[in-house]
């Protein structure tokens, strides 16, 4: 198991407040006061963990940045799942499950939204490539507010492989494209759910796009030429979850 540092305390605070994760020590700014901090000591008085006051200085100097808000974390690196354990564990769960799978997203920013939105919005698990793909980092458990925590990730060799296993396990595949003829809003979302997003600017590869059952687009405003990767699969989660919201609800 490789360690890390972690920083922010959304992130920090996450990883506390998840007893899987093992964390070594805590390092905060000896001049930082607020509810933030106070959360921090109470989290880890509870669990036993080391903690340390530095000048801001030293943290500057123990992350080669400014941007830790001042206070640091060595943890263990999260491990990534592992998809025979997934898929079996769908077999168990009665109910709407969701997968996330990103074909190829790059960027930390929108990965890290994206891992927001899926935790908001009953995500069971994200599903990323090997290969042309953002990995799980300290950045992006930063800007993920610690909802990194509360997802599983997992990375396999061949998306569209996985997703013809997938559908083997009764998942029906959707993909967000704009040009597909298919409105977000005129789905009926199937229990078992796998959305798919491509990559920033190109999309879904082909041999990926050939495998979703229906492809879906959100209408938008002539003047505008597209939507940001993060933005869109937020609206497409938000739309399968109100749905089947209110359907359980008139159940």
């Amino acid at each position: 198991m490789t360690k890390e540092t972690l920083y922010g305390f959304h992130a920090v605070i996450g990883a506390l407040k998840n007893e899987q994760r093992h964390v070594s020590k805590i390092v905060i700014d000896e001049h930082r006061r607020g509810g933030a901090v106070r959360q921090v000591l109470a989290l880890t008085q509870h669990r036993g963990i080391t903690l340390e006051f530095a000048k801001r200085a030293q943290l500057n100097q123990l992350l080669g940045h400014t941007r830790h808000q001042g206070v640091v974390a060595l943890v263990e690196s999260l491990e990534y799942g592992s998809f025979s354990q997934v898929s079996e564990r769908t077999e168990d769960i009665a109910g709407p499950q969701t997968l996330l799978v990103l074909d190829g997203v790059t960027d930390v920013g929108n990965f890290a939204s994206l891992i927001r939105s899926a935790v908001a919005f009953g995500v069971d698990t994200i599903v990323i490539p090997r290969n042309r793909s953002v990995a799980l980092t300290s950045a992006v458990a930063k800007r993920s507010s610690g909802a990194i925590e509360r997802v599983s990730v997992v990375r396999v060799v061949n998306i569209a492989n996985t997703l013809d296993e997938l559908k083997q396990r009764g998942f029906w595949i959707y993909g967000a494209g704009m040009t597909a003829e298919l409105r977000v809003a005129q789905v009926q979302w199937p229990e078992r759910l796998a959305i798919v997003l491509g990559a920033e600017g190109s999309g879904m590869r082909r041999l990926v796009r050939e495998r979703c059952d229906a492809l879906v687009r959100i209408p938008m405003h002539p003047r505008s030429n597209s939507l940001n990767v993060a933005i869109a699969g937020a609206i497409v989660l938000a739309y399968a979850w109100e749905q089947r919201c209110a359907v359980g609800s008139t159940s």
